[in-house]
């Protein structure tokens, strides 16, 4: 009976209800990602990875935007920050593949090279699985993040977070 009416309640909600999608198309979720979006070290161009936004909530005021490396504990003793942006406006439909990650929209937030740009995968060897992370927030930050993971940005703007989306590729 539970099961019944959380159905019922669900398709009484509003569609705006639901959470942010990304996807990217340079890759699926899981797969590979393209050795053009790596380091200059692993033979890439350090070329920032193409993502799509879509189901935003209308109540967003921005949308943030995390890539970081979770495999990195092993080698790094830490989880790496490649990429950060803040403040990305909510309407935003797409960010294009942009060398550094110089994309012109949002705030740049310092990674774990403590710059304020896109570093591609680089695992130093074996294969490392990246998380892509975007946020609805009900503000804007207003303000460069450092370096946060997405565990870390979690819990510190847990009570800004609408909804958020995960993707991951894979880089060797």
């Amino acid at each position: 009976m539970l099961k019944f009416l959380s159905v019922i309640f669900l398709s009484l909600l509003p569609i705006d209800t639901f959470a942010i999608e990304i996807n990217s198309p340079a890759f699926k979720n899981g797969e590979k990602i393209p050795k053009k979006y790596g380091c200059k070290y692993n033979g890439g161009k350090n070329i920032s990875i193409p993502i799509n936004f879509s189901k935003v909530s209308k109540d967003a005021q921005s949308i943030a935007l995390i890539i970081d490396d979770p495999d990195a504990k092993k080698v790094a003793g830490k989880t790496w920050v490649h990429w950060i942006l803040s403040d990305i406006p909510p309407d935003t439909k797409y960010l294009d593949e942009v060398k550094d990650g110089k994309v012109g929209i949002g705030i740049a937030g310092k990674n774990s090279d403590r710059s304020k740009k896109y570093v591609g995968p680089c695992p130093p060897k074996n294969e490392h699985q990246y998380n892509i992370k975007a946020y609805s927030l009900n503000t804007k930050l207003e303000k460069s993040l450092k370096a946060l993971t997405q565990k870390k940005f979690e819990k510190l703007y847990e009570n800004e977070i609408i909804s958020s989306f995960m993707i991951s590729g894979k880089f060797k």
